[in-house]
């Protein structure tokens, strides 16, 4: 392999006829706020003054490696994309305030220097050209003249972050107490702005460094990431799957599925992301690993020939269109009323916060597309499956030790069943193991008394209405009614004490929106004839059953231990 390093400044990279083009492997714009602010503070830290004058350091900001030579136009960036784009990103933004100052030939010298250039039939071109986000960098970023629109990916929403960062940084302002001036003009902003940028281009440095080969290229991307550097497991994933599928003609079919596989996941808020999803992926289909030594295991699979890269990534997608689902399910994609009850798990898992179960969930969806489970068996053990997290996650926030490893062994061995008694004999086992991890009544009872709702404390709020739904479909004897948004009613108003008993899940009801603004701050006696036209069987139970001229402490315990007993006994039975 044959290396090319030199020096550069970024007006050694930029005011030549080159282009810098992102390569297919690469991958998207991520900087955080944190990291564009650290590269404003690296860039303004190394401008001193004296005597009214600006004194500037040279600064090193890394290396840059591209595929091509020094006779090439252009050329392909292996690593240094983030900084690059980054950069691009402020000079566009010094154009636009010089503009704002009336300095346009100002802003055009940096922009027809830097961020775009002319081609020899007199073209223009963008010195950095990215396809992912096009048009929206190129037109409401790059260009001299922006277009506004809106940010429709996340890359393009985290591109659009860090030019409002840049934009806030070079505000007058922001400027003026950088270097402690209080007043600051037209003219001091114009050489505030030219101090920046000359930092920019003139003295942030960079090792230059340039290989010939694209196949080159991605062994040295892996190499530079793989080691403590900065990439994800899954850029370095996409990097060998893209290595592999290098035919483009007639569609670049590696570029076309994983766009397809962001744009699954980044659909919904509360998937997790994509390095999540392929980290519940693999496990549930290769081996159980950590996320740090997922590129590890995957690296042994292909090296060993046991993974083929064009069903690898069809397989991604596919199984993407149901991890969404399952991560973060909405009532249209259970479209049938017997499919309701899996819906309602779902979010319940969903309000428990919890992410264990979820490639053995992605396995047992897979396994009923095949047909090897009845809708009726997928229900029964997604019922078990919530049980179970609501006494171990939701109430007893007990160590989930070895629980994601038995749901990861349980979705491998659904992935490999061949019928029905396998697939059965799967969920059969997952369930003995998952049953003695269960808490006792007593730890149970102590951690769930304790779950309270009043203003400035919500934290139990969600699952307290949960708690009171999940009751209420229990106490229904038909499906006409689901209570779907509870409103909490203290029986005891919030505004008849400050102490902490108030708030407790046994001072708590369901309750209608209505019904709920009729109790208002009446006294609980007042409030019994509202109880019993209340909907919630639970409430109206509540108000037929209670003798609420004595309603204080000792009555809120009893009945929170009562409910306690009522959970752990009957609603949410589970046979060990």
């Amino acid at each position: 392999m044959e290396l090319h390093a030199y020096t550069r400044t970024i007006s050694d990279l930029f005011s030549v006829k080159k282009k810098y083009v992102v390569p297919r492997f690469q991958r998207e714009y991520s900087w955080t706020k944190e990291q564009v602010c650290e590269l404003w503070d690296d860039i303004v830290s190394n401008i001193s003054m004296k005597d009214d004058a600006f004194i500037h350091e040279e600064y090193f900001i890394g290396a840059l490696v591209l595929v091509g030579d020094d006779k090439s136009i252009s050329l392909q960036i292996v690593d240094g994309q983030q900084r690059l784009t980054t950069l691009t990103i402020l000079l566009s933004v010094l154009c636009e305030r010089f503009k704002e100052i009336n300095r346009e030939n100002v802003a055009q010298s940096i922009y027809d220097n830097y961020i775009a250039g002319k081609d020899d039939e007199g073209n223009y071109y963008f010195k950095l050209e990215n396809e992912n986000p096009k048009p929206f960098f190129q037109t409401a970023i790059q260009h001299i003249n922006k277009q506004p629109g809106s940010p429709s990916s996340e890359e393009e929403k985290t591109l659009q972050s860090s030019y409002d960062e840049f934009v806030s940084y070079t505000s007058r302002k922001h400027l003026g107490g950088k270097f402690k001036k209080t007043e600051v003009n037209d003219d001091l902003y114009e050489k505030l702005l030219k101090t920046v940028r000359d930092q920019v281009v003139k003295y942030l440095k960079v090792i230059f460094i340039t290989v010939t080969e694209e196949d080159e290229a991605y062994t040295i991307f892996e190499t530079l990431n793989a080691r403590g550097m900065n990439l994800s497991f899954v850029d370095l994933i996409k990097n060998k799957v893209f290595k592999d599928l290098s035919e483009k003609h007639p569609d670049d079919f590696a570029k076309t599925k994983w766009k397809d596989l962001r744009n699954i996941i980044y659909s919904r808020d509360g998937v997790g992301g994509l390095e999540v999803f392929v980290r519940h992926w693999w496990i549930a289909k290769y081996s159980y690993t950590s996320a740090e030594n997922v590129y590890k295991s995957f690296k042994k699979q292909w090296n060993s020939g046991a993974i083929d890269a064009k069903s690898f990534v069809d397989d991604l997608v596919s199984d993407a269109k149901v991890y969404v689902k399952i991560a973060s399910p909405l009532l249209e994609d259970f479209k049938q009323q017997e499919e309701k009850q899996l819906y309602r798990s779902l979010i319940a898992l969903k309000t428990f916060n919890v992410s264990q179960q979820k490639p053995f969930v992605l396995s047992l969806f897979k396994v009923r597309e095949k047909g090897y489970l009845k809708l009726n068996e997928v229900k029964e053990i997604m019922s078990f499956i919530e049980k179970f997290h609501f006494f171990f996650n939701a109430i007893c926030s007990m160590r989930p030790s070895g629980i994601e490893g038995s749901y990861s062994k349980a979705a491998r061995q659904l992935f490999e069943a061949n019928d029905k008694k396998s697939a059965k004999k799967v969920i059969q086992e997952l369930e003995q193991q998952l049953v003695t991890r269960l808490p006792d009544k007593d730890m149970f009872k102590k951690k769930f008394v304790k779950l309270r709702f009043i203003k400035g404390y919500t934290k139990d709020k969600k699952l307290i209405q949960y708690i009171f739904s999940y009751v209420e479909s229990v106490k229904q004897t038909t499906n006409e009614f689901q209570p779907d948004s509870i409103t909490l009613e203290h029986i005891l108003p919030q505004s008849s004490s400050t102490e902490n008993y108030v708030g407790s899940i046994g001072n708590l009801l369901p309750l209608g929106s209505d019904l709920n603004e009729k109790a208002g701050n009446k006294k609980p006696t007042e409030k019994v004839d509202i109880y019993k036209k209340s909907n919630f069987i639970m409430t109206q139970e509540f108000g037929s059953a209670n003798d609420l001229n004595k309603w204080g402490k000792e009555e809120i315990e009893a009945r929170a231990n009562s409910l306690a007993e009522y959970c752990y006994d009957d609603a949410w039975k589970v046979s060990k």
